[in-house]
């Protein structure tokens, strides 16, 4: 699908000449008109992959200026990116819109009129309270359309907090060790594998996933 901010796709398209570290003054970065209204994100993608596997060779020869263009320009980037992301996952209303811990995420579901939300760690960060028997919030009919958690403010359910252990949440509250978040955000299969645990454990405890909401399957992460 064609991206429909041709700013955006200038700063975008900046992006796979400006990785590698050249004098960007010097040369002609920024796309055309016609470049503009033919991009795709997934031409983005592809310029992006093309140097990330050596991306990391590249920044100890790049000079000050381009270094700096360059994270501001991924920060704009990224600024534009992330609201739409919050558009991909249909919110049950009036519950308001559950904010997912920084440095983790969220695994939601929606089943009979009521949304459940498993909060989850990156590794190298623990709970800031215990929480190995509450598995997940909810917030439905029952709870008054508002979300049951430990922390005020309604919309926060959890935090995730720097830590060498890992102790305060269940086992499967926590991404795998070469998997964070945004990792598992990125690619179809694995965020169909934490999906498929949550309503595991949501059988296990009783609850019925028969009338679940498909469309309203979500994963969102923390910034």
């Amino acid at each position: 699908m064609p991206f429909s901010s041709c700013s955006l796709w200038k700063t975008l398209g900046f992006i796979s000449l400006a990785v590698l570290l050249a004098d960007f003054t010097e040369i002609g970065a920024f796309a055309n008109p016609n470049e503009c209204k033919s991009a795709t994100i997934d031409d983005v993608n592809e310029s992006l992959k093309k140097y990330s596997n050596c991306f990391d060779e590249m920044i100890p020869d790049g000079k000050k200026s381009s270094i700096n263009f360059l994270v501001w320009t991924l920060q704009e980037m990224l600024d534009l990116l992330r609201p739409v992301q919050e558009k991909f996952c249909k919110q049950l209303l009036p519950c308001p819109l559950p904010l997912p811990p920084r440095n983790g995420g969220l695994v939601c579901v929606t089943i009979d009129n009521a949304q459940y939300c498993k909060p989850m760690c990156n590794k190298g960060y623990d709970f800031q309270f215990l929480r190995r028997g509450r598995l997940y919030e909810v917030c439905g009919n029952r709870t008054g359309f508002s979300w049951t958690t430990q922390l005020a403010g309604g919309k926060a359910l959890a935090v995730c907090n720097p830590s060498e252990m890992a102790i305060s949440g269940a086992e499967s509250a926590y991404f795998p060790t070469n998997r964070t978040c945004l990792h598992t955000l990125a690619f179809t299969e694995t965020q169909t594998d934490q999906l498929n645990i949550f309503l595991k454990e949501l059988g296990e405890q009783g609850i019925d996933g028969s009338n679940r909401d498909k469309d309203a399957d979500c994963i969102t992460c923390g910034y």
